[in-house]
């Protein structure tokens, strides 16, 4: 009996290791998924949001920033060209609201 219940828990906890958002209806797996798509440098950035930066050479963990659509993906310093950008959520830009519009 001792045994199964050692195998049981092993399973449970091998289960939400493999779940790094600790959402047990896997909403935001989903979520992920659908922005699975890297982007490179120098490409239109499509929509305005937080981006994931993920650095190739290791001199720095990835980190999240915000990025208009307006612009293009930026290179790095360190790493220049081989950075990449993932889409974690979209968000407007404050100035694209039109209550925050400047009148003309």
């Amino acid at each position: 009996m001792k045994a199964c219940q050692s195998s049981l828990s092993g399973r449970v906890s091998k289960r939400f290791r493999v779940k790094s958002t600790g959402d047990p209806g896997g909403k935001n797996d989903r979520s992920r998924a659908r922005h699975a798509t890297l982007f490179l440098p120098g490409s239109p950035i499509p929509q305005t949001g937080i981006y994931e930066v993920i650095h190739n050479k290791g001199h720095r963990e990835a980190h999240e920033a915000v990025l208009h659509s307006r612009d293009l993906f930026p290179t790095c310093d360190q790493c220049g060209e081989n950075v990449r950008f993932r889409l974690v959520r979209t968000a407007p830009y404050i100035f694209d609201d039109e209550d925050f519009v400047a009148e003309s």
